[in-house]
């Protein structure tokens, strides 16, 4: 499955301590050589510790069903009490255990440039930024996929370098690169982890022009199985009319492309939807490229898994000029679950085609690539809210700001 590849990495805070408002942000440092992730928190432990040896002769068994269930930022709190617990929450027999319990809520990190890989990531339980840096990848000029707290990042100059990492531990790995080297106009990746075997499966769909004919692309599915670490070319076929792009996602053992329409090829015209759907299932390498309607006109498109659920983030309008956004659901057909209300709307000022979006669990992430200001949209209480403030700083007018979600688990390392 996953070994380390060299040491964790720890936190640079001198290199981006002067970026922030540190006020409102808390630190990540190294639990110790194995986990290099902890939290540096305000005040002093309490003194006051009743019946101390009423706890200390807990055995360990209890110790660890009691910090299973806390959320990841208090476990990893706790390893820094002591080296008792610091040792049980670093032992396999915790991380199989933490694995039972429902994961904490994903968690949404923000490049603060294009130039590095540290920035913030956001814990939406607490409501706080945390600093923090992402090990084996040095620019946010990467191509990025998420699935049971594993993070996959996949070169957009060169789609044949991807790594696989857990943000919060740090531990990554690099994909063996295929035998056959990739070169393609368009790269899409998507990320899915079997829950019983953990085996990781990556896949990777490459658009290419058919030469001098623009309304004709090739499409091919390349497959990455850990169980047998080779890519696999499973499938290929012909786009006419439409091209592959740079979304997908794998949701119930179905990939999912999102593809676009080559201008007035094939008899698309300015009133009709710019995006199609292409599934592959990874079962018995099925692929569909019947083009599926999407529900209105949209731009900003993005697919996500949100706890076996297909979800589709979109802003609604022509010609780039956005005049809402939505989400909606595919059960036959796409289905409207929730609208943006205007007051949110109008809060991230003006908008082209210009919005990122990100999701996972019950949380939906929005936010303007031309502000650090995100919304979040919670699907099990159907509400909208503003994040904290984030304390990243707008530095010129064309600093953009780049982000995904993943959720914080401890035991996605094997």
């Amino acid at each position: 499955m996953y070994r380390e590849f060299g040491k964790p990495v720890r936190q640079p805070l001198s290199a981006i301590k002067k970026e922030y408002d540190w006020d409102s942000v808390e630190s990540f440092t190294p639990v110790n050589s194995s986990m290099a992730v902890g939290l540096v928190t305000e005040g002093q432990p309490s003194e006051d510790f009743p019946d101390e040896e009423l706890w200390t002769a807990l055995p360990g068994d209890l110790w660890e069903r009691i910090l299973a269930v806390l959320p990841v930022t208090n476990i990893l709190r706790a390893g820094a009490v002591c080296k008792r617990w610091n040792s049980i929450i670093s032992s396999k027999r915790f991380l199989n255990l933490r694995a039972e319990v429902d994961s904490d809520k994903p968690w949404y990190f923000m490049y603060k440039d294009y130039k590095n890989a540290a920035g913030l990531a956001y814990e939406p339980v607490s409501r706080k930024w945390h600093s923090f840096e992402l090990p084996c990848i040095d620019t946010s000029n990467w191509f990025v996929a998420s699935a049971n707290g594993l993070v996959c990042f996949m070169d957009n100059s060169n789609g044949n370098i991807l790594y696989v990492c857990n943000p919060m531990t740090k531990i990554w790995r690099k994909l063996p690169e295929p035998s056959e080297k990739w070169s393609s106009d368009y790269y899409t990746v998507s990320l899915t982890v079997h829950k019983a075997t953990k085996a990781l499966t990556a896949v990777v769909a490459r658009s290419n022009q058919v030469p001098d004919d623009y309304s004709h692309w090739n499409l091919t599915i390349e497959v990455y199985d850990s169980q047998t670490s080779k890519w696999r070319t499973t499938a290929k076929t012909l786009l006419h009319g439409w091209r592959g792009g740079e979304n997908s996602v794998i949701c119930n053992g179905i990939f999912y492309c999102v593809t676009y329409s080559t201008a007035m090829v094939g008899g698309v015209s300015e009133d009709t939807s710019r995006h199609g759907l292409v599934t592959y299932r990874l079962s018995d390498c099925a692929l569909n490229v019947s083009s599926m309607d999407m529900p209105c006109s949209l731009t900003c498109v993005k697919l996500m898994n949100c706890k076996d659920r297909l979800l589709m983030v979109g802003g609604i309008g022509k010609s780039d000029i956005i005049k809402g956004i939505g989400i909606w659901e595919l059960d036959t057909e796409w289905r409207e679950i929730a609208r943006m209300p205007n007051k949110y709307f109008r809060g991230f000022g003006e908008f082209d085609d210009v919005f990122a979006s990100s999701g996972s669990g019950d949380l939906i992430y929005v936010h303007s690539f031309g502000s650090p200001q995100l919304l979040l949209f919670d699907m099990v209480q159907g509400s909208w809210r503003w994040s904290q403030k984030c304390p990243l700083v707008k530095k010129h007018p064309l600093h953009l700001f780049t982000g995904f979600c993943f959720e914080p688990r401890l035991e996605a390392c094997d």
